[in-house]
């Protein structure tokens, strides 16, 4: 199925697998994918605690950057809400615990302390996405708990190929997770702020542009809108979109500060995109080097017509990769603690 939305943020996430073979928790990690971050437990009773302790200590950013607001102060039950801080989004990328949010279970259906399926049952977070591993008689039973919505997938515990499958079905479940929790904030943001997110063909421009940089997380930033990109060793890039009326707005706003026609014809034929990170978004007449701040323009045709570039290790971001806990890093960290887990 063609990808019609963009999350408005993504970044790699862990996956809980829970077995009570314990050789076979260890055996089964060292298949994993290189880029696939997990914390393994052969306890049901210890993983439902450290979902607990991890939830109660920091919570999924898509909780987090929703606040409780009221229009009138004084009217205790008048317009109530939860409100979008967006900008919580792009702050994210500072958390150096992000990663350890956990997206994915993927959990045994036979196990004595607690059969797979009870455990699902008492995961607290609807929006994890979890995969049940069967035997052969337990088909029946993981096909009702699909149908009821109880699990996301099941595979076959010791069917061939099941390596293969697990790899694939975490990253498509990942993926799944991110737009599940990407669809609540899409619905906070207002009418027209950022329509490109929902816009089939910029989302096949953003991920060809992901592959090609690299890119394993990224997060929305307004003023102006995009995205706020990173590669594996949290090198920042930031992604400018643009629409004919923001162009417009710059184009006048450039104008009436009399500046260089070079720069008024290059916005007016739409060849560029301006990004005047220093002076609130727009040409000032101190921008004597405007061409530093202005990058080519690649279009983009879906429901209306985008102008994106996107700006390599952007000057805006300088302190960023000093301060970024990269997912290259975390990943280091927890080989280490599984390595010392095992002596």
């Amino acid at each position: 199925m063609a990808k019609t939305r963009t999350p408005p943020y993504r970044f790699p996430v862990t996956t809980v697998i829970v077995d009570d073979d314990t050789d076979f928790l260890n055996n089964f990690a060292l298949e994993l994918g290189d880029d696939l971050a997990y914390r393994l437990f052969d306890s049901p009773g210890q993983a439902l605690g450290f979902l607990e302790d991890r939830r109660a200590s920091l919570p999924p950013l898509y909780q987090r950057c929703f606040s409780p607001h009221r229009d009138a102060v004084g009217w205790p039950m008048r317009d109530h809400y939860l409100r979008l801080d967006v900008s919580s989004l792009e702050r994210e990328s500072l958390n150096p615990n992000r990663f350890g949010e956990v997206g994915v279970i993927l959990v045994d259906y036979a196990m004595p302390e607690m059969d797979g399926l009870a455990f699902c049952e008492r995961i607290a977070d609807e929006q994890v996405k979890k995969i049940l591993f069967t035997g052969v008689g337990d088909e029946k039973v993981a096909v009702q708990a699909f149908n009821d919505g109880l699990i996301d997938r099941y595979l076959r515990k010791h069917e061939t190929g099941v390596i293969e499958q697990v790899n694939r079905t975490i990253r498509e479940l990942q993926s799944q997770y991110f737009r599940d929790v990407g669809d609540l904030i899409h619905q906070s943001l207002r009418k027209g702020e950022a329509e490109f997110l929902e816009d089939a063909a910029f989302a096949r421009y953003f991920d060809e542009l992901c592959e090609a940089r690299g890119i394993v997380e990224y997060y929305f930033v307004a003023e102006p809108n995009g995205f706020l990109m990173l590669d594996a060793d949290g090198n920042p890039g930031r992604l400018v979109v643009l629409t004919d009326e923001d162009m417009q707005a710059h184009w006048e706003i450039a104008s009436d500060q009399e500046c260089p026609p070079a720069l008024a014809e290059a916005i007016s034929r739409r060849s560029i995109v301006p990004y005047f990170w220093r002076t609130g978004g727009y040409y000032r007449p101190e921008c004597v080097d405007w061409e530093d701040f202005v990058y080519p323009a690649q279009a983009i045709d879906g429901r209306q017509r985008y102008y994106a570039a996107y700006v390599d290790a952007p000057q805006a971001y300088g302190d960023m990769p000093g301060a970024i806990h990269s997912h290259a890093a975390y990943l280091a960290e927890l080989d280490a603690a599984n390595a010392l887990r095992k002596r």
